[in-house]
């Protein structure tokens, strides 16, 4: 594993983000915030991101290309197993698409139960950033909205087209369960949102929010040989 004692595996997708986002653009955001972390964090090896994920509820648009949660709980798990063969022996998951998280988990699940694999799935800090910002940027839970624009100016620029980009408002509702269904039920479209409101700047501020919250946990968590224990206390919620 040489300088490496971590690697760090963006989770995307290759979904339709309407006329102005391009297919990637959950792999870009994955991709751009593994890069950033692994950075400021030092001895973590940047995996290739995987550009695709569970999107079957996206599949009512043209040339999305989803994979069976079972299949890529299977790739996660064969890919730890291939970094425990060389020597690494933590793992650090970024999702950046819905569909990732619960795979994700099965997947360390898997790795910590079978190989004793350390594995953090970091889900959760991407809401806490969003929370971070909320009082400086406007941010949204939108598909292929202001947010997912702004990441795509700020990671891959060359691949958005902000002058296509419109306003399609979607009032979501905070519901007690998950209902798992096509999206076509709720973004007509394929996308929602204000795109046309995003920004570079945005982008990097929501990955620098990323990189605020992630790394000092982590550098903890190396500090604690990766075990929970009741110091966690005090950073949940």
């Amino acid at each position: 594993a040489g300088k490496f004692d971590k690697a760090i595996l963006g989770l995307g997708a290759t979904e339709y983000h309407g006329p102005h986002l391009p297919y990637g653009t959950d792999t870009v955001a994955a991709e751009t915030w593994a890069e950033a972390v692994a950075r400021e964090l030092g001895n973590t090896l940047v995996l290739p991101t995987l550009a695709y994920g569970v999107s079957h509820h996206h599949l009512a648009w043209p040339w999305t290309l989803s994979l069976r949660p079972d299949t890529l709980s299977s790739v996660i798990v064969d890919i730890g197993e291939s970094l425990l063969h060389n020597g690494i022996t933590k793992l650090i998951l970024v999702p950046a698409h819905d569909g990732n998280p619960a795979p994700a988990e099965m997947a360390a699940r898997l790795l910590n139960q079978k190989h004793g694999m350390a594995v953090a799935l970091v889900e959760r800090v991407i809401g806490k950033a969003r929370e971070m910002l909320a009082g400086q940027y406007d941010i949204d839970g939108d598909h292929a909205g202001r947010t997912e624009m702004s990441m795509v100016l700020y990671g891959a620029p060359e691949t958005a087209r902000h002058d296509l980009a419109t306003t399609e408002k979607t009032q979501y509702v905070d519901l007690p369960v998950l209902l798992v269904d096509s999206f076509k039920g709720t973004v007509p479209k394929g996308f929602s949102g204000d795109a046309a409101a995003g920004s570079a700047e945005e982008g990097q501020a929501m990955t620098e929010a990323v990189v605020a919250i992630l790394v000092p946990f982590l550098r903890e968590l190396d500090a604690r040989g990766w075990k929970r224990g009741t110091w966690m206390s005090r950073m949940e919620d």
